[in-house]
């Protein structure tokens, strides 16, 4: 995902909590598809218009069930710790749930909803019904006594409900199954970028993975044949290993709201929250609720606690071993647990903005199933308090106090920790993302106008690509380019496309000799479009990327080709390594897969990286449902990188700049970021043995770009709140 429109929709709690906290006071997704028949509209506006007479007792109990959190919690622990569970105390909810996996409402799969005693308003499923719903038919089921078993791309599953637990014996397999188990490029997207016939790729054994789903609350239960399960207990676990987290319950039926969230954030596609299937997502029997019961408030808490636990790239690196066990020592469990709907997304939205705290980590609005929640600045204060009065938060704070210390001591902090510190001692707690927003602001204002989003220039014997993100179309096209000719408008959607459009317009200049890949405005993007720009720096169209899987426990070593002359034959013909010396500009702002292309080229010795390290982002984008219909993007579980003797290395901040074009931050706003002339120049004075270039005479006093870069900040961050309201709305 592309790090700008995380940022534009994000930005707006995190100023808000950064401001109160600093003083004193907090992918196998469906596309698009044709717009549903009338007949189909029709029947979703009745059982809606049904739905909604059973809300009126769904809300009287929830009244009934809103207690504080510890009290309901310790009931919560007694069922799930073992108290059985009687079929007298299963009923039916809905006979007829519908689940909308594809973005239409004239295609669904039926099935039955449960709810079960001391798990009010909970919705269970049959795992046969959800796994036949997620596998498409494909998987395979047995039953020995009440042991399940699910067999899916050789992998195998195997659900206890003695045991309460889920267990998987390899992650990855169970994820796709191809020339690696759960590769980075999925089978479908397969085109141009192939799996390499010349360089065999490589991985370790994987781990079995067991999830205890007594320790999330959250029963598994045998009946009549099959098991009963809470609905994100299984989500979470299957989707959350297929990186696939996209559906959610809206009191009667199911919908991908993850990507109908994504489709209409896009300013282009604004309209579609008036269409029929978002409001079908928004208008169920939860709509009617002010509030949840404890029950529900619960499982909505220790269902996030189960996905995050599982996929998150970054629990290492943030000290966590549960997210229960890190939501306590944050003192921020109660507020998540909250009965208020409002309440608890606006501290789960604080957590994903401010504390989890990457390029990649966001939510995406403020909609719900149970209505439009603003956040609640009541909720930001006092979580905040209790963050800040917490173990983990005294030391999110002394952090800071040491940025500020680095700075004033004069030690030798990178540029942007001046600003970060020269903005701590003004009050201000700054969230580690605040660099690349930072970055993110001076690339847009230092961008000529009309410069355009991908271009080709010519500087003399220096050829220079600039586009603002990895696109890759390969699912969508149909047919492939191999039948249907590539055509200039396809560089808009496709990374390959563009690349080849401007190496067939290179090959026109014989006087070309360098060609600069311009990744200094770029915030990343698909992985499979890093691959296919990658194959044209190669020799020979071989690329090479090495990840660690973590929920596997994996180190893999996956190696593709990409038919860069289109001849549809994998050989040696393709790639332009050795016929020009490649470079790579780079920002702060170089974001995910533009902080991955340098360090993949420069491990591999593709290119020379110029300008300033890379703004960091080793995970894959991972997609997050919350049990109220929140939609998140987050780092995921596979993590970019190498094996090591000492241990897996990430490509966080692993690229060292052979050029240094930002030698103080005096030179940020003076750097030729988006001049070819000057980008040429720089690739002479390399050539010529430099090892850095200072654009800015260091005796001019740095005050004035200081407060150009705050003033800017400050614009900025207005327009983005501004942009968060709207979203909002």
């Amino acid at each position: 995902m592309h790090i700008k429109r995380i940022i534009s929709t994000g930005l707006a709690l995190i100023i808000s909590a950064t401001a109160v906290m600093g003083c004193g006071g907090a992918t196998g997704a469906a596309s698009a598809s044709e717009p549903p028949a009338a007949e189909a509209q029709a029947e979703a506006s009745e059982e809606n218009a049904e739905a909604v007479e059973g809300a009126k007792e769904n809300s009287e109990a929830a009244g009934e069930q809103a207690e504080a959190p510890e009290e309901a919690e310790a009931g919560t622990v007694d069922v799930a710790a073992g108290e059985e569970i009687s079929p007298e105390d299963i009923s039916v909810t809905w006979d007829d749930s519908r689940m909308y996996g594809e973005l239409t409402l004239g295609c669904y799969d039926t099935v039955t909803t449960y709810g079960v005693k001391g798990y009010e308003d909970v919705p269970f499923m049959r795992v046969s019904d959800f796994m036949n719903f997620l596998c498409e038919g494909k998987q395979k089921v047995a039953v020995d006594g009440e042991v399940m078993k699910v067999s899916v791309n050789g992998a195998e599953a195997t659900i206890d409900p003695a045991a309460d637990t889920i267990t998987i014996d390899n992650p990855a397999r169970f994820r796709s199954f191809d020339f690696v188990d759960g590769a980075i490029v999925d089978k479908t997207e397969y085109s141009v970028v192939t799996p390499s016939a010349k360089n065999k790729s490589a991985q370790t054994d994987a781990v079995p993975l067991t999830i205890s789903l007594k320790e999330y609350h959250m029963p598994v239960i045998a009946y009549e044949d099959d098991i009963l399960m809470p609905f994100l207990a299984m989500h979470n676990v299957f989707c959350g290993v297929k990186m696939n987290s996209c559906m959610a319950y809206n009191g009667k039926d199911y919908f991908n709201v993850f990507m109908a969230d994504k489709f209409a954030m896009d300013p282009e596609h604004a309209a579609s929250k008036e269409s029929p299937y978002y409001k079908a997502i928004y208008s169920g029997p939860f709509s009617e609720l002010t509030e949840t019961t404890q029950a529900y408030a619960d499982y909505g808490y220790y269902s996030t606690c189960l996905l995050l636990d599982l996929t998150f790239g970054h629990k290492e690196e943030k000290n966590i071993t549960t997210f229960d066990e890190y939501f306590t020592r944050l003192n921020a469990k109660n507020a998540m647990c909250s009965t208020d709907p409002s309440a608890a997304t606006t501290a789960e939205a604080m957590l994903f903005f401010y504390l989890f705290d990457s390029g990649h980590d966001a939510m995406f609005s403020f909609d719900t199933v149970f209505g439009h929640v603003e956040p609640n600045q009541d909720v930001v204060n006092g979580l905040a308090d209790d963050i800040k009065n917490s173990e983990e938060g005294e030391e999110i704070f002394d952090e800071a106090s040491e940025v500020a210390a680095a700075a004033q001591e004069g030690g030798e902090p990178s540029p942007f920790d001046v600003v970060l510190g020269a903005l701590v001692e003004k009050g201000f707690k700054i969230p580690e993302v605040a660099p690349l927003y930072a970055w993110s602001a001076l690339m847009e204002r230092s961008m000529p106008e009309d410069y355009g989003s991908r271009r080709l220039d010519y500087a003399g014997d220096t050829a220079v690509i600039y586009f603002s993100g990895f696109d890759d179309d390969s699912m969508d096209r149909k047919p492939s380019y191999y039948l249907d000719p590539i055509k200039e408008e396809d560089d808009e959607t496709s990374t390959f496309a563009f690349f080849y459009h401007c190496f067939e317009d290179i090959k026109q200049h014989g006087e070309v000799k360098n060609v600069v890949i311009n990744l200094a405005d770029n915030g990343g993007g698909n992985a499979t479009g890093l691959v296919a720009a990658l194959g044209f720096l190669s020799e020979d169209g071989e690329v090479e990327i090495t990840l660690r899987d973590i929920m596997a426990d994996s180190y893999k070593e996956e190696r593709y080709h990409v038919d860069t002359n289109l001849d549809g034959i994998a050989d040696d013909q393709d790639g332009f390594g050795g016929q020009y010396d490649f470079y790579i500009l780079c920002s702060g702002y170089s974001y995910s897969c533009a902080n991955a292309m340098p360090y993949y080229a420069q491990k591999n010795g593709l290119a020379k990286v110029i300008g300033t390290n890379p703004g960091g982002g080793d995970c894959v984008v991972a997609s997050f449902v919350d049990a109220y219909g929140r939609c998140a993007a987050y780092s995921g579980p596979l993590k970019l990188g190498t094996q090591e003797v000492s241990g897996f290395v990430s490509d966080e901040k692993a690229t060292t700049v052979d050029l240094n074009m930002v030698t103080s931050l005096l030179d940020v706003t003076s750097v030729p970021w988006y001049d070819p002339e000057g980008i040429a120049d720089a690739v002479h004075q390399y050539q010529d043995g430099e090892s850095e270039i200072s654009y800015v005479d260091a005796g001019e006093m740095a005050s004035g770009i200081l407060m150009s870069i705050f003033e800017q900040m400050a614009e900025s961050s207005e327009g983005s709140t501004a942009a968060g309201a709207e979203a909002a709305q």
